[in-house]
């Protein structure tokens, strides 16, 4: 009787060390990261600026000790791997009613706004509605905020493609006639396309979807890391490395109100 009790409890002990070992040895917990390729988040080779979002992501997840893989994908396919899958992480991305509760949100990268631009010699483009632009054939980048937006709000003339660059180089070749930019992100990307800026000009903000760009996380995420990633953002904006990291961008967005005095542009 003794000795069955004995191999009952070596047994016992045995397997809880095997289950231990395994835990031991399980994979940890690993992030991913997706987010489009553009100026904000991919520096290119001898440009002044650029990758500044990436760099303070990454920044962030090193501090906090989380795993993490980064993939670069056109915007649609990013923004819907981030709803669908666990444990992911999208960058950056603007913030609205629709996707207040698709997403936990962890902080804000930079201060946005969104204009509608044309080029500066197409006098004959007159807005200064939302509906005027209606009657106009307007490029959007997939499922960017400005697309939403602009889905919602009755516009059947859009056409989407993958990135900013194609809608800069289809306006100047006369594909269309407006499309929707951000304020530092319109300087970036002239600065890396080496066209001068004053070729285009804003003619409407877009007052609903204009706040800002945000780190956020698919809602199943693992909630640990989530209140972790939160407490040090907060440490990286206090000890100033959220400014410095993002301070050329920042720049940017003066630039931009140097250029077009944001007080004589009409609001939707």
């Amino acid at each position: 009787m003794y000795r069955f009790h004995f191999e009952i409890t070596i047994k016992y002990f045995l397997l809880l060390a095997i289950l231990t070992a395994l835990n031991c040895h399980a994979d940890p917990l690993e992030f991913k990261v997706v987010t489009e390729a553009s100026p904000f988040t991919v520096k290119e080779a001898n440009a002044f600026d650029g990758g500044e979002a990436t760099i303070f992501v990454e920044g962030l997840l090193t501090k906090s000790r989380v795993d993490y893989s980064v993939s670069f994908e056109p915007w649609k396919r990013a923004y819907l791997k981030a709803q669908a899958n666990h444990n992911t992480l999208i960058y950056p991305i603007a913030r609205d009613q629709i996707r207040e509760t698709r997403f936990e949100w962890i902080g804000r990268l930079i201060p946005v706004s969104y204009y509608l631009f044309r080029l500066a010699d197409r006098n004959d483009i007159t807005v200064s509605s939302l509906n005027d632009a209606k009657s106009w054939r307007m490029g959007v980048v997939n499922e960017h905020i400005h697309h939403q937006y602009l889905k919602k709000s009755g516009f059947i003339n859009l056409q989407p493609v993958n990135s900013n660059q194609q809608n800069l180089h289809k306006l100047l070749l006369d594909r269309i006639d407006i499309f929707p930019m951000s304020d530092g992100g319109m300087m970036q990307l002239c600065s890396l396309e080496k066209i001068e800026c004053e070729k285009f000009v804003p003619i409407l903000k877009l007052n609903e979807i204009s706040g800002g760009l945000y780190l956020a996380a698919s809602s199943s995420s693992d909630i640990k890391v989530i209140a972790l990633l939160r407490e040090k953002y907060r440490e990286l904006v206090v000890n100033g490395y959220h400014e410095k990291t993002l301070r050329k961008r920042l720049l940017r967005i003066e630039e931009f109100k140097a250029l077009w005095p944001i007080e004589l542009i009409p609001e939707s």
